[in-house]
């Protein structure tokens, strides 16, 4: 079989600031016409709103992922996130909005928590290994992709194109065959998660640290 070689972004630097080119490089993608989703982690709904606003008009169907109303209260927002006129403008922009999927990745679940005592659940392994090779970015869009195919917004089993960043933005793009949380390691290798391509993702990654009740930050060289 023949290689294939394919343009892939590099930033210096995770964060919000690559956001625009994220989403030239999503555009740029969707060119070759064999992608129908395209994923965003978007909590605020700015991202989400971007996005759909670039591909207005391409017949791809943007699907919007935040957290659930557990979110909300562990970080003392009100649910659901997105409202007001930036929720109209999703709505019109025909904008799928997942809001209540629960994330096996995510500081919302049991599993993952039971980390702060000491004991190393699988999604803590999981989510430290993809931060470590891609950092937050990819973590997320990996995250958000996974729920939104737990929440039918995506059909299991298709290549599609999922966007995350590092708090906030977009600084990460792949393609990756979506399925359903409990699928992602299936002993089917039709079934399993699989990354295909990665478009954009930043070369140094930022990492943080949350254990019993306390937070510390390690930037790393990329953010003196």
């Amino acid at each position: 079989m023949a290689s294939i070689f394919k343009k892939v972004v590099y930033f210096d630097r995770p964060g919000a600031q690559n956001t625009e080119a994220v989403i030239s490089a999503v555009q740029e993608r969707l060119k070759e016409g064999d992608i129908r989703h395209v994923v965003v982690a978007s909590v605020t709904g700015e991202t989400a709103l971007k996005l759909a606003r670039a591909l207005e008009g391409s017949g791809v169907q943007v699907v919007r992922v935040s957290g659930p109303p557990t979110w909300g209260e562990m970080e003392g927002r009100r649910w659901p996130f997105v409202q007001g006129e930036i929720r109209k403008e999703l709505e019109a922009s025909g904008v799928r909005i997942v809001e209540t999927a629960l994330s096996t990745l995510g500081s919302d679940s049991v599993d993952y928590n039971l980390a702060r005592y000491g004991y190393t659940p699988a999604a803590f392994v999981a989510v430290e290994t993809l931060v470590a090779v891609g950092g937050y970015g990819l973590k997320t869009a990996i995250e958000v992709l996974l729920m939104a195919t737990d929440a039918n917004a995506v059909p299991p089993f298709t290549d599609v194109i999922s966007v995350g960043g590092t708090s906030r933005g977009a600084d990460t793009a792949i393609i990756a065959r979506s399925t359903y949380s409990t699928a992602m390691f299936s002993g089917d290798a039709d079934r399993r998660f699989q990354v295909r391509e990665i478009l954009a993702m930043p070369r140094h990654k930022l990492w943080w640290k949350r254990m019993m009740g306390w937070e510390e930050i390690t930037h790393g060289e990329c953010l003196e």
